[in-house]
């Protein structure tokens, strides 16, 4: 058998794995996640602040979480979930001490049962506008980014590992002759 046919085998098996690879990774990365949030990630609100609203971009189930305040003390609350999309996390008492809270919030996919885990922060500013639902934009390009770096580095890989061969091949041609 020749040194080219033996290649073959190796080049298809790496392309196999690199398209699973793609595969695998949209898969991994399809999990639902918020569509809107009052108050919204990043956002800084203000006024008299009783409930934080989540609205998922598809169908959850077993929804909880925490609030925590600005001195890492969890707020207490109530999570409801009031559709497949929707969850207000009712506040027993309104914000009042002014800072970064944390918004902690798991649930189950409905689609594939997997557990979801997802946290963001926001700022309570009591002179700042009261919050409004904010639609929060899909990252669909996400995953995509790593499934292209990782197939350019085994690309950048191979090419190298090839190169090296080539050169070492006429590095002993050369001192043969």
């Amino acid at each position: 058998m020749s040194h080219n046919t033996l290649r073959l085998p190796r080049v298809l098996t790496v392309l196999i794995a690199m398209i699973g690879l793609g595969v695998f990774a949209t898969t991994a990365f399809a999990h639902s996640g918020l569509g809107a949030a009052s108050p919204a990630p990043g956002s800084r609100v203000g006024g008299t602040i009783t409930e934080i609203q989540l609205r998922y971009s598809s169908t959850v189930a077993d929804v909880d979480g925490s609030i925590t305040d600005p001195n890492g003390r969890i707020v207490e609350s109530e999570w409801v979930q009031d559709s497949n999309l929707r969850v207000a996390v009712m506040l027993a008492e309104p914000l009042s001490t002014p800072g970064q809270y944390a918004v902690r919030h798991i649930s189950t996919d409905v689609e594939d049962n997997d557990r979801v885990e997802a946290a963001y922060l926001f700022t309570y500013d009591p002179a700042a506008p009261t919050p409004q639902l904010e639609i929060i934009p899909e990252d669909d390009g996400f995953p995509w980014i790593w499934v292209l770096i990782g197939t350019g580095g085994v690309v950048i890989v191979l090419l190298a590992w090839q190169l090296y061969r080539s050169m070492r091949r006429a590095r002993q041609s050369q001192a043969a002759t």
